[in-house]
């Protein structure tokens, strides 16, 4: 019995996270309500507040799912040239902000007060971080950086360059080419480490 009920519960949570983004993206993540949302996944108000405390904590869980869809897609390889695998995850990244961009400014926006996006923007950069740092490990290995730079210290660098851009790209309104911006920030980082 347990089973079919964790199956059920499953369901609900999906039914309200997909009915949740389909609200954040037609009517915007302010004016999406939970009663439209419950509505939209024919539940129960109170229901949402079983699976997701907030609406912020959906946006958390898209942000997550995401970025592990980007994970699965990346296509940079220790094996091929730095510059081209750093340069594979911008364009990745670019890719997702500009394919969801009211879900980026609604996760940009209430991320400073909401613990849950933090935390997934945290483990994310983490996780990119660790990606980048094994990419350029590897570049060291082949000579193209320098074996005296700081793998760990480079790969924080890159991920405040992706994370930086993207944001400075939403705060501006998108008024500039986010992946001609990545490009030269891209290349500019690994110009100032390469052998």
């Amino acid at each position: 019995m347990t089973g079919l009920r964790d199956t059920k519960k499953a369901q609900v949570r999906q039914a309200l996270y997909d009915a949740a983004l389909t609200q954040f993206r037609e009517a915007g993540y302010e004016d999406a309500s939970v009663a439209a949302i419950c509505k939209a996944a024919g539940v129960a108000k109170g229901t949402f507040f079983n699976h997701f405390p907030t609406k912020a904590h959906v946006l958390a869980a898209w942000y997550e799912d995401a970025m592990q869809n980007a994970d699965l897609k990346s296509g940079s390889r220790q094996d091929q040239p730095l510059l081209q695998s750093f340069l594979i995850m911008a364009q990745n990244a670019v890719t997702f902000a500009r394919s969801e961009p009211v879900l980026w400014r609604a996760k940009h926006a209430y991320a400073p007060q909401s613990d849950d996006i933090q935390r997934s923007e945290r483990e994310i950069d983490l996780r990119v971080q660790t990606q980048a740092s094994t990419l350029i490990k590897a570049a060291q290995a082949r000579g193209e950086i320098r074996s005296g730079i700081d793998a760990e210290a480079l790969s924080a660098l890159y991920v405040s360059a992706l994370t930086g851009v993207i944001r400075q790209w939403l705060n501006t309104g998108e008024s500039f080419d986010l992946g001609a911006a990545l490009d030269e920030r891209i290349r500019t980082l690994l110009s100032l480490a390469a052998a």
